[in-house]
């Protein structure tokens, strides 16, 4: 992707959408359902504009199995996910609301965060997307954001949520 930020979501048989990624410039996606040869079965919504590089099946595929500097470095990439997908399942598994609503905050500065900003990172995402990428009810989500707002973790400005504390965010996140 060249330009602009997505989520990749799946939903579950009872309707319940679970963001499993979100993409930034720079990042792929598509690559696995193309390696396993089957269809994609995940969803992508853009969250803001976006430019998306389509690169064809072939040329892929050719330069992963004839380019060894690419091979390495698409090598890596997959045993991050790997990593970041383990990491993601043990928090919604054994964190509590509070731990993984912390965690949710703190991914989206990571992800999205512009590196030569210094003022307080900000987002606008709907509570419900926020709610997924947590794994909680978005009344949960909601209930737990009121809790930092009331403890100066965050401020809501406009709809926007403000992170004013990120240091005691990692404390809870810890």
């Amino acid at each position: 992707m060249n330009k602009g930020k997505l989520k990749v979501y799946k939903v579950h048989e009872y309707g319940k959408e679970l963001i499993i990624s979100l993409l930034n410039e720079g990042d792929f996606f598509g690559y696995t359902s193309l390696l396993e040869e089957h269809d994609y079965n995940e969803s992508v919504q853009a969250i803001e504009d976006v430019e998306i590089v389509f690169i064809p099946k072939e040329d892929f595929v050719e330069q992963i199995f004839n380019n060894r500097e690419i091979s390495k470095k698409f090598v890596q990439l997959l045993t991050h996910n790997v990593t970041e997908k383990q990491n993601q399942l043990l928090n919604l598994a054994y964190s509590s609301v509070r731990k993984r609503v912390a965690s949710a905050l703190l991914l989206l500065q990571k992800r999205f965060k512009k590196a030569e900003s210094q003022s307080p990172y900000s987002m606008s995402f709907s509570r419900e997307d926020l709610a997924s990428i947590a794994g909680t009810a978005t009344e949960s989500l909601i209930r737990t954001l009121s809790d930092f707002k009331d403890e100066k973790l965050i401020e809501i400005k406009e709809g926007k949520i403000v992170l004013i504390n990120d240091v005691k965010l990692r404390e809870i996140k810890n």
